[in-house]
Order: structure tokens, then sequence, then C-alpha cells
């Protein structure tokens, strides 16, 4: 009987790590704003299983995923300018001492001449600007949704296993 819940209850909980993973994949990319793949690849996950415990763990192979944030309410995207557009600007530095409105600059030099300027734009509204953690909302947040939906599949997978050996 104990063998034969257990392979029950192995198929749900990977099942359910299953689904967390497939869903933190694709969303991962819908929540940032660089498109690297360096964070949201490594998301995988596996059985561990001892004589008392068995788990599903979903975890990244990339340490930097677990740090990853959604963009806050007031962050701006900032693209370095190319070199016409750079001495436009610089022009205009010189004349009047500012830049224009919606650039800004990485740092000055001792001499205060600006290096590294920047374009600012503003991120997409559509997406979502709180600033929150990505790991904690499309893995463990999810994750324990899906525990709590799937509570029931479980019991009835060891009913079925307990009603088979009974038999």
């Amino acid at each position: 009987m104990i063998s034969t819940t257990y392979a029950e209850i192995k198929r749900e909980v990977e099942a359910i790590a299953s689904d967390v993973t497939d869903y933190a994949r694709a969303e991962w990319y819908q929540n940032v704003t660089r498109r690297t793949g360096k964070t949201g690849d490594g998301i995988d996950y596996e059985m561990r299983l001892t004589p008392t415990h068995l788990r599903g763990v979903v975890f990244s192979s990339t340490r930097s995923t677990y740090y990853v944030h959604r963009p806050g309410p007031f962050s701006k995207l900032g693209r370095r300018v190319d070199g016409p557009e750079f001495a436009r600007l610089m022009h205009e530095y010189r004349t009047t001492g500012k830049l224009p409105e919606g650039y800004t600059v990485g740092r000055f030099t001792r001499t205060r001449r600006p290096v590294g300027v920047f374009r600012t734009e503003a991120i997409n509204a559509k997406r979502p600007r709180d600033g929150k953690n990505l790991w904690k909302i499309v893995v463990l947040d999810y994750g324990k949704r899906v525990v709590k939906e799937r509570l029931a599949d479980i019991d009835k997978a060891l009913q079925s296993a307990a009603r088979r050996v009974a038999a």
C-alpha cells in the first residue's frame, strides 16, 4: 500500500512542480524590461526523495534569478545616444549649460563635461510596475495557489490507491 500511494503522490507532486516551472518560464520575460536570457532560462525543477519526505522543488541554476525585480513605479529606461545626437547635445550643453529635457548623464568629468549621455523613456504602462521580487510572484506565490487548487487531486489519488490495495 505504501509503495502504491507513494507512486500516486509522486506523480501529483511532479505535475505540480512541472506546471509551476512552465508558468514561471512563460511569465518571466513578460515582467522584466531586459530580455538577456540569463535569468529566466535557468528555471527548472527536480524531485527530492528521502525516506520520510517527497518534494518537488523549483529552482534556478543562476543565483541572480532570485534577485530580479519588476520595474518600480518611477522606473525609466535609458538608451545611450549615438554620435550625431551626442554632438548636437554637446553643442546645446556648451551654449546653455544644461541638457534638454528627457536626457540624463552617466557622469561628469573633473571639468564638468558630461560623459555617457542617455535618452530616458518611460517604461511601457502595460507592464506591472510595482518593484516586487519576480521569483516570489511567478514561482512562490503561484506555486502556493496551485498546491491549494490541487489538494483535492492529491486526496483523490490517495483514496484510489488505497481502494486498489484494499481490493
